[in-house]
């Protein structure tokens, strides 16, 4: 029962801040130079055209009012309307979002598949070639930019084979998946060092807690110590870095949409800021926002659930 007080505590601290984070989005159209109104009708609109259009938008209502409205219109999923489409921002995101969310699972799943067995065979010994060779890989994988790896494996891997295309999405679900397969590799090999250096350390330190020590003692098979002793207490601040990192993750996943010229969120916001068009940015930036406070939320779940330490009481 503590355990759910402890999600219901969370859920209860995150809107308050999702409410500041609404704020700070809103000021985005406040902060920003020029005219909305005079963007949407055009540079040669009559002053009697500008006047109309601000009114229809809500402009020449108090601040706050507008603050409501864009307040509750977000809680009813309106973001507003494009300045240069004239289609709905929500649906615009909808129509991207498959594609970023696609690059993001799929990219996290093949930087789990191999930075978990990777950061288990390292941590066996302190030393060796093994060891040398995965430290030299990490921090190339943190030392070269995303956009750079993208583009070596179009160079060695997409252009030459053609297993993989170079960019675009394609027609059809098994398009989709090939399209992805690089630009995950590009991510995962990005997120991959941190994951295997945080892991490796955790296990480093855990192995020698006394409940391990323990668990030997009483004869545990390796294996079986490492399943239910080790992992799932090394877990925990990997976990919580890969919160702290999802920041970085989002902006990785932007660079890698633009570099493979992928329809995503990345590309969206992108496109959206050289168009000026606050109302997409507002939103994009809102989207973003609301995944680094979910992903916050699952991993103090996550650590609740990984980690008996962690108090849950009152």
């Amino acid at each position: 029962m503590n355990r759910f007080a402890f999600v219901g505590r969370r859920l209860i601290f995150a809107v308050p801040l999702l409410v500041a984070i609404v704020l700070l989005v809103f000021l985005i159209l406040q902060i920003t130079p020029g005219d909305p109104a005079r963007q949407v009708v055009g540079l040669r609109a009559s002053a009697e055209d500008v006047a109309r259009v601000r009114a229809e938008m809500g402009l020449d209502r108090p601040v706050l009012v507008q603050f409501l409205d864009y307040l509750f219109g977000v809680a009813r999923g309106d973001l507003g309307m494009s300045f240069k489409s004239g289609e709905p921002v929500a649906g615009m995101i909808a129509d991207r979002f498959p594609v970023t969310a696609g690059l993001l699972g799929l990219g996290l799943l093949i930087s789990l598949l191999v930075s978990i067995p990777v950061a288990i065979l390292t941590s066996r010994r302190r030393g060796g070639a093994a060891r040398a060779v995965v430290s030299t890989l990490e921090i190339g994988g943190l030392a070269l930019p995303s956009f750079w790896i993208g583009i070596v494996l179009v160079l060695v891997i997409a252009l030459p084979t053609g297993w993989f295309p170079a960019g675009g999405i394609g027609e059809t679900p098994g398009d989709h998946l090939r399209s992805l397969i690089l630009p995950a590799v590009t991510l995962a090999i990005t997120v991959a060092p941190l994951q295997i250096r945080s892991l490796r350390e955790s296990i480093l330190e855990t192995r020698e807690r006394d409940f391990v020590t323990l668990a030997r003692t009483l004869g545990v098979s390796r294996s079986r110590t490492m399943r239910h002793f080790v992992l799932r207490n090394a877990a925990a601040p990997s976990v919580s870095l890969f919160a702290l990192n999802i920041g970085f993750l989002l902006f990785d996943a932007v660079v890698i949409e633009s570099t493979f010229a992928l329809p995503g969120v990345g590309q969206g916001i992108v496109l959206a800021a050289k168009q000026r068009d606050i109302p997409a940015i507002q939103g994009y930036t809102l989207l973003f926002a609301v995944i680094v406070v979910l992903v916050y939320l699952i991993a103090d779940v996550v650590n609740a659930a990984l980690d008996p330490r962690v108090k849950v009481e009152s």
